[in-house]
């Protein structure tokens, strides 16, 4: 898994690499020789049913990276390819290329373009512009040669090329120093412009214009809409720091969420709690950090995506292989989970849930999509029905896919954990202990369907569940007028 999208019928659209033959969920073999991956793109309705899949691909190893819906109903997929003509592309690669796919509403490929110099060019991303055309953002090792059009300026560089809405390039720009720069994520900005965000190792030179803090830095570029650099932002510690995402906020400022395995020093004002921590950066419109927020426990925590909610605060996404200590309450359910935090607006932790089988169930790359109070995770899983998973893997590793629908709402999290459940397991009754007064508790399903609502006249401290179903369940429980989540089991 890489990738997934909200799709505006209440589904969402998923896009990862696969080298399975049919069977399962899949109904077509590999395209490439086995053990070569291609793209595997699966449409999921507002159930999370399938309503359709496409294995896409060419004779060599095929790896999707980005998705979205596009405004005619289609979508369009940024990959890298190392496929010569053959199966579903149709231009040799020189190295790695890009490859850019777009599909109908029924996952036709509609067009697709193979774009690279002679040397590595890989993981874009891709996002639609207001034009109608597509932005392509990604890591690039190549001179001039092929679409290339500049000479790198270091050991990699962040490339970025706008393209119409038939896939061809209308321009494009290469980024960087002269040492080791990767870009990893992209985002729009209110003035028409775009944010490239990634990793840097350089020290001033090319379009850097401040030294590494450590071995490699959050390095924040921004754009015109043509391409211009307009400005850069150097954001690190002494160590490790990996900027996997960025957002615009409300006010204009920007939150920028990745992984960090420094100490404190440069902009960094805590030391690591493990091996790898998530790293929150809070800048305001004048790139100016306001807060920062080292997040982790004894192991292993790598951030995947941060964004803004409704209510000012932000949502941060991840996994982790820790078990409780440091920043995290619950133990692992198995090797990684996915680690979910609520910050309210000062970067304060405020909530948080490890969901996950007994097995690793990996976020890896990719992207997140918030969709109003839901949130669409895919991740990989290598578990059986274990923990918060309810079905067994078909293979070696599935996607997982969830929808949490109304758990991560803006009041959620209000509550401290002074909130307990018991039995849980339970088969009857599931009794609530709490020192404040509950006013309503609501069921949802793991899938994050309405199940049961139950409004209290005066304290609610038991609820009747034996009527449903064996399964995993999230119980959101308001008190106060606060409102938090709880999982328990139904045997």
């Amino acid at each position: 898994m890489r990738a997934l999208f909200p799709t505006d019928d209440g589904g969402c659209v998923i896009a990862g690499g696969s080298f399975s033959e049919a069977s399962g969920d899949k109904s077509e073999g590999t395209i490439g020789p086995f053990g070569e991956d291609d793209y595997w793109i699966v449409k999921l309705d507002a159930n999370g049913d399938v309503e359709w899949e496409n294995t896409i691909g060419g004779d060599q190893t095929d790896t999707p990276w980005s998705i979205k819906q596009t405004t005619d109903g289609g979508y369009i997929i940024g990959g890298d390819s190392l496929s010569n003509a053959s199966g579903d592309k149709t231009e040799d690669a020189m190295i790695f290329d890009y490859w850019i796919v777009k599909l109908d509403s029924d996952g036709i490929i509609e067009w697709e373009n193979t774009i690279g110099g002679s040397q590595f060019d890989r993981d874009p991303t891709v996002m639609e512009t207001s034009d109608g055309g597509f932005l392509v953002g990604g890591t690039s090792d190549s001179g001039i040669s092929g679409d290339k059009t500049e000479a790198n300026i270091g050991d990699n560089d962040f490339w970025a090329l706008k393209l119409n809405s038939n896939g061809v390039i209308q321009w494009q720009n290469t980024i960087g120093g002269t040492g080791s720069d990767r870009l990893h994520a992209m985002g729009s900005t209110s003035d028409g412009g775009y944010l490239l965000a990634g990793v840097s190792a350089s020290n001033i030179s090319g379009d850097k214009t401040e030294n590494s803090r450590g071995e490699s830095d959050y390095w924040l570029v921004k754009v015109n809409a043509t391409g211009t650099v307009q400005w850069d932002k150097t954001i690190g510690g002494p160590g490790v720091d990996v900027l996997e995402s960025v957002y615009q906020t409300s006010e204009g400022g920007y939150v920028l969420g990745g992984y960090s395995s420094s100490d404190a020093g440069g902009e960094k004002s805590e030391n690591t709690l493990g091996f790898n921590d998530y790293w929150i950066v809070k800048l305001d419109a004048a790139r100016t950090v306001t807060w920062e927020n080292t997040i982790g426990a004894a192991d292993f925590e790598d951030l995947g995506y941060t964004y803004q909610s409704d209510d000012g605060g932000y949502v941060v996404i991840g996994q982790s292989n820790s078990n409780s200590g440091g920043d995290k309450t619950e133990d692992s359910n198995g090797s990684y989970d996915l680690w979910l935090i609520k910050l309210d607006a000062s970067g304060n932790i405020v909530g948080q849930e490890t969901i996950g089988g007994s097995e690793a169930d990996s976020l890896f790359f990719g992207e997140f999509a918030p969709s109003g109070s839901d949130l669409y995770i895919v991740c990989t899983s290598f578990s059986g029905i274990s923990g918060d998973k309810t079905e067994n893997n078909v293979g070696a590793n599935d996607y997982w896919a969830l929808k949490l629908s109304g758990i991560l709402a803006n009041e959620d999290f209000g509550i401290d954990n002074t909130i307990g459940l018991y039995p849980n397991p339970t088969q009857e009754v599931l009794h609530i202990s709490s020192k404040g007064e509950i006013q309503e508790t609501k069921i949802f399903s793991v899938k994050g369907d309405l199940v049961q609502t139950v409004v209290a006249d005066d304290t609610l401290r038991s609820i009747e569940v034996s009527g449903l179903p064996s399964g995993i369940y999230f119980l959101q429980i308001t008190s106060e007028g606060k409102t938090t989540t709880k999982r328990f089991v139904k045997q």
